[in-house]
């Protein structure tokens, strides 16, 4: 039990350094804005290298920060791999849930998130910069930060059903509160897509298979 909780301690400092380090990480994209650029577009391709230099930094972070954490910890679960037919299927089954989601999303009339509005008023000022973080960085740094590193410190063992299902909601909900509040009525669209992206993760234990689907979500979106 002592050392299921220092696991869980170790793992809410780590997390919460690591998104610390994230945002520092992005702060090329908010660069215009704070030295009071105002024609934006003019030094797109400036801040698109900065970010990609200060975001390949933190991708190898995450990926130290992992593999430290997965020969400490292990992740049985994960190291077991399913067959490739079995992954395209399961990312298949995904990618129709997504598509259905995106469908009855708007329908729903829900309020627009505070996330989505900034993400548009990026994409009036820096169309190029905005995209390219939005559907090329944020997918992979994410889902190794939200899925990978979340799931070997919280939900490393899930040969219990039950438990892969608690992992994938509680995923999802930890996704949402990090893009909005999670009192706010747009809570549920975050909270929703956390949770296919838990559950393709959970189900293919392949980070690519959800770092697919959420580049293909993202690259609708700014659509």
């Amino acid at each position: 039990m002592k050392t299921k909780i220092s696991r869980y301690v170790i793992g809410i400092i780590t997390i919460w350094v690591m998104l610390f380090l994230y945002q520092t990480s992005q702060l090329p994209v908010h660069m215009p804005e704070m030295i009071g650029i105002s024609e934006t577009r003019n030094y797109q391709w400036l801040f698109i290298i900065l970010v990609t230099i200060t975001s390949i930094l933190f991708i190898w972070l995450e990926l130290y920060t992992i593999d430290d954490a997965r020969r400490y910890y292990g992740n049985a679960y994960i190291e077991h791999q399913p067959t490739r037919n079995h992954k395209w299927l399961m990312f298949g089954v995904m990618f129709l849930a997504l598509i259905i989601f995106l469908i009855v999303e708007p329908l729903v009339k829900t309020p627009m998130p505070e996330n989505e509005k900034m993400i548009e008023q990026s994409m009036i000022g820096m169309p190029i910069l905005t995209a390219y973080v939005e559907v090329v960085l944020a997918p992979i740094i994410e889902e190794l930060l939200f899925r990978r590193l979340f799931f070997v410190f919280f939900f490393k063992g899930m040969a219990n059903p039950w438990k892969r299902v608690l992992g994938i909601v509680v995923n999802g909900l930890f996704f949402a509160s990090l893009h909005t509040s999670l009192l706010s009525p747009g809570m549920w669209v975050y909270a929703v897509m956390g949770m296919i992206f838990a559950t393709t993760y959970v189900t293919t234990k392949d980070i690519k298979y959800s770092i697919a689907l959420h580049f293909l979500n993202n690259l609708i979106s700014v659509i």
